[in-house]
This record gives structure tokens, C-alpha cells and sequence, in this order.
């Protein structure tokens, strides 16, 4: 995305699905999406015998079984991949959604997909990518609504009205310590997936969102909340030389960086400002 002509979300779209197209080298969306958010919603898509789909910035709406370009695109903001830093004028998540859902090659329709698909559909987004797809989920018929449940960390009143009944009310208690998949907040949505998909869901689950909701609630009301760690801030220059020294011990995966960051040096950093630090640092031993 980073070298990229700007221009508005229409022309930059269908831009980058010409550099998409143009690209020879494929491979199969499990090795792109190797993190462990993928990795849960990959186990809970097996448990159920589901069909994996994934909410790509890059690419679309895609079949997880599909072989894709490798790419580095994204709609967070202050990355040099950002969507938002090739985009003349105003940006937004649901514009550039918009606009790669017509241009892209690779995308899937989301109406067309559920339709033809019986049975629950189960989303695990996290606060950017349900603003991103918002739109799309409520101009879905209310029938099919109705069998969307909704795996995030965003709080309720953040949620689009017409959506929040679909939010099931897995909180921060799946991080405490008798939660069985305690993670990061990056890969809290998939891991409630998994959690409801193992746990909760039964075989051809015709329950409604209540009952769901009900049997969630029962399942992690005796759990504990996690203990309250004052972790110590770091510059960005600090935090870059921390993640260098310890780029090797965590084998190069970000998620288990962040967690040796937080964990083992109760050190505080945002999921998007590591990201972006992480992505320099990365960059550098390229």
C-alpha cells in the first residue's frame, strides 16, 4: 500500500486491485494469517465444521481456504501500510470497505455468502473491523441478523444500535484466572469464538441470541476478573530497543512479544502502537 499513489478511496481502491491482480506469487490464506487470533477462529471454524472466512483490509471478505498475493495493508492508522495515508481528503473504515469490496479480486459477497450458508454465523472482529463491516452487517436482511453472533472486545455502547443484541458478553473475565484461554486484547474476539464454539454451541444450535447470551453469562459468571497490574510506560525510542532485545526470545511473533512486553516485563504498550513499532523493528532485520 506504502507505494501507492494518493487518491480518493474509489481510485485507490481499484489501484491497489490492479497491483493484487498483477502480483504472481500465491499462497494459501491459512500461511498469511499464521497469528494466534487466526489460529483460534481456525480451531473454533474446525470444532463446528464451519466454513472459515476471514475480514481482510487488504483483500475483502475471502474464504480461508482461497490462495491469495502476499500483501501489507491496513486501516489503522499511523503505519506506513495505512489505507489512510494514501487517501485523498476524508477517510474513513466503512468508505474503504466500500470500495474494496467492488474492486477487490479476490473479495466475497457478505450477503451472497450468509445466504447460501444455514445456521449461526459467528463474527470475531475486533473495534476496528466491526466499524469497518457495520454497515454491511445491518443492511443484512433481519433474518439472517438474527443468527449473527457478534465476538468482541468493544463495549456495548460503542456497538451500533442495530447490532448489539448480537454481541455475546464475554468481558474481561476470559483473561483472568480461571479463564482456560487467557491472550491479548488482539486476540480476545477470536479467543470468546473459540470458548463459545467448544463450550457452549450445540450441533445444530437453533437457540436464539438470548439463550445464548444466558448461557454465557452461567459459563463465566463464577470466573475471576484479572488482577489489576500497574504497568510502566516507555518512550517509543525505549520501546523500540526493548523489542529488538527481545525480537529473538519471542521467535519473531508479535503476539508473543506484546505478551512477554506485558507479562514478564509489566511494561504498558497499546496493541496499535506495538504494532507499529513491532512492524519498524521487523522492517529493519528484513
Amino acid at each position: 500500500m506504502s507505494s501507492l499513489p494518493k487518491a480518493d478511496m474509489e481510485a485507490l481502491a481499484a489501484d491497489w486491485a490492479g497491483r493484487l491482480s498483477a502480483e504472481d506469487r500465491r499462497f494459501s490464506a491459512i500461511a498469511i494469517y499464521g497469528g494466534r487470533g487466526f489460529r483460534e477462529a481456525a480451531t473454533a471454524a474446525a470444532l463446528l465444521d464451519a466454513r472459515l472466512m476471514v475480514v481482510s483490509a487488504g483483500l475483502g471478505l475471502i474464504d480461508a481456504s482461497l490462495t491469495v498475493p502476499p500483501y501489507a495493508c491496513t486501516v489503522l492508522a499511523g503505519s506506513p501500510d495505512s489505507v489512510a495515508e494514501r487517501v485523498n481528503g476524508t477517510f474513513s473504515k466503512v468508505g474503504w470497505w466500500a470500495a474494496l469490496r467492488v474492486s477487490s479480486p479476490f473479495a466475497t459477497d457478505l450477503a451472497q455468502a450468509i445466504a447460501v450458508q444455514p445456521g449461526l454465523i459467528l463474527a470475531a472482529l475486533s473495534d476496528t473491523y466491526l466499524d469497518m463491516i457495520s454497515v454491511e452487517l445491518c443492511a443484512l436482511p433481519l433474518a439472517d441478523r438474527e443468527r449473527l453472533r457478534i465476538f468482541t472486545r468493544v463495549p456495548l455502547e460503542r456497538v451500533v444500535k442495530p447490532l448489539r443484541s448480537c454481541v455475546m458478553p464475554y468481558d474481561d473475565r476470559l483473561d483472568g484466572p480461571d479463564s482456560p484461554l487467557r491472550g491479548t486484547r488482539s486476540d480476545f474476539a477470536a479467543r470468546a469464538l473459540h470458548h463459545f464454539a467448544r463450550h457452549l454451541s450445540q450441533g445444530q444450535d437453533g437457540r436464539s441470541v438470548a439463550d445464548h447470551v444466558d448461557a454465557i453469562r452461567v459459563a463465566i459468571g463464577s470466573w475471576r476478573m484479572p488482577e489489576k497490574i500497574d504497568r510502566v510506560r516507555h518512550d517509543d525510542g525505549t520501546l523500540l530497543e526493548l523489542i529488538r532485545s527481545h525480537w529473538d526470545k519471542a521467535g519473531g511473533s508479535s503476539s508473543r512479544l506484546l505478551r512477554l512486553l506485558r507479562d514478564d516485563l509489566q511494561i504498558a504498550c497499546e496493541q496499535g502502537r506495538f504494532a507499529a513499532l513491532a512492524r519498524q523493528v521487523r522492517e529493519e532485520r528484513a
